[in-house]
């Protein structure tokens, strides 16, 4: 390098080039998240690149470490181009998944991670003269550039994912790039770079226009395609089709219905008068779209339901849905924003005639978290002696096997393991005499006063 630079804004650049990095990574983490359905190989297929192209970069910086042109400007030119790259690699990977897996999207990650790469080893290079305290220095920009990761990656994660959209999170971290690699180069970067970055900048919402839509329907997506909502927040992304049908990050997740009529599948939360003789209070694991939830408060007996949703982006699509907007001042229906498995061991003396769980899909991450034996102990342990718990296996298996281990009486509905620890008997008698006085909303779920009504319910 022709210049030494000052250690003070060393420690300062080392912190910055380590917040970037990192948030750029949380910004990926959604993205893939997203594209596989939050498989849980997903993420570490992703930090495996990351760290491959990072790796590469470092070694590659010694390309420039004794170049005759190493300057300012120089170290300014591979910020700007990295953090544009870095910016390409969410819109880039939307478009590519259209034709292959969101697998072979993972080089663009590691081309970026590359690029990333070199700017941390140039920094050192460039402030840390050869003597004896090289090795002290080296340390101290190494902890300085630490700091500004797990800054990043916390700042990112659990604020920025909350206030703003991926979309906007990458504008701004680009933005911040610009600022600092137009301060490294004393204002004088060449025009084609300052270009490029206003450029991606300014085109943000027509890049990421359909960014989800497309990762979601992939090779069914067709230009124009439009969710009905989407909310996104530090839990995920929440997005509604125009079927209204729900999505919690990629991955279906109910819909937004309640007509047993139109929609049989929703037979399993209506099931419960056929198996409990009188069904008062249901505990709810996972509101989702809402749905399960009117439909088990506007049970006949049901004198209240307590409902825990870990994420409070549901609550916000329900709200936009007058088919399920009652749950939020229906005075039988206590919404809970608690993770449920917590929420459990916090109230260990509250007992229920229902647990239910529509839980997630079973190869999902984290998806043991509802379906393994440890879970399905605790809320054994909060049932009432005649009590029934549901939980959707979403055809495992393995996850009904696991019921059976816990519950001395299981039975399958559809795709839900029902258990309890008395015998299971389908009362029809009991189900038919319930249904027919079952009003949601002042509707009845069937018109006994039409012959199509009586045809629906036989």
């Amino acid at each position: 390098m022709k210049e030494r630079l000052k250690f003070r804004t060393a420690l300062i650049w080392s912190a910055l080039s380590g917040f970037l990095a990192l948030a750029w990574e949380i910004v990926w983490s959604r993205l893939y998240n997203f594209a596989s359905e939050s498989r849980a190989e997903a993420f570490g297929a992703m930090l495996g690149s990351y760290l491959l192209g990072l790796a590469a970069g470092s070694l590659l910086s010694m390309r420039w470490h004794d170049a005759p042109d190493a300057s300012r400007t120089t170290v300014a030119r591979w910020i700007a181009m990295a953090n544009i790259v870095a910016f390409l690699v969410c819109p880039l990977a939307s478009w590519m998944v259209l034709k292959v897996s969101w697998f072979w999207t993972l080089p663009l990650v590691m081309i970026c991670g590359g690029l990333l790469g070199l700017i941390f080893p140039l920094v050192c290079h460039w402030a840390i003269p050869p003597d004896e305290k090289s090795g002290e220095r080296l340390s101290q920009l190494y902890v300085a550039n630490i700091i500004g990761s797990g800054f990043g990656s916390l700042f990112t994660g659990f604020g920025l994912m909350e206030w703003m959209s991926a979309a906007s999170i990458s504008a701004l971290l680009l933005g911040v790039a610009w600022l600092w690699a137009e301060s490294l180069a004393s204002w004088r970067m060449k025009a084609g770079l300052r270009l490029a970055m206003l450029l991606c900048m300014l085109m943000t919402p027509i890049l990421f226009s359909g960014f989800y839509e497309r990762l979601q329907y992939r090779t069914a997506y067709q230009l124009g395609m439009k969710f009905e909502r989407v909310i996104e927040s530090r839990h995920g992304v929440i997005s509604v089709d125009t079927s209204k049908a729900i999505y919690g990050n990629g991955a279906y997740d109910g819909v937004i219905s309640t007509s047993l009529a139109k929609k049989p599948w929703l037979v399993r939360p209506f099931l419960l008068s056929a198996l409990h003789e009188k069904p008062e209070e249901i505990l709810e694991i996972g509101v989702s779209s809402g749905a399960w939830t009117r439909i088990l408060a506007s049970h006949p007996q049901v004198k209240k339901v307590t409902a825990i949703e870990i994420s409070a982006g549901y609550l916000d699509v329900v709200r936009f849905y007058p088919e399920v907007s009652s749950i939020l001042t229906d005075p039988k229906i206590e919404i809970i924003v608690d993770d449920g498995r917590r929420w459990l061991r916090k109230h260990p003396n509250r007992k229920f005639d229902v647990i239910m769980m529509n839980t997630s899909i079973h190869w999902r991450e984290f998806a043991t978290a509802v379906l393994s034996k440890e879970v399905l102990e605790l809320v054994k342990a909060h049932l009432n002696p005649d009590g029934i718990v549901m939980w959707n296996c979403t055809g495992s298996g393995r996850a009904a096997r696991t019921g059976m281990e816990v519950f001395p009486h299981t039975m399958l509905a559809i795709n839900n393991c029902i258990g309890s620890l008395q015998p299971l008997k389908l009362d029809k008698e009991r189900w038919r005499r319930v249904l027919e006085v079952y009003h949601i909303d002042g509707v009845p779920v069937f018109d006994l006063t039409t012959d199509e009504g009586k045809k629906q319910l036989e």
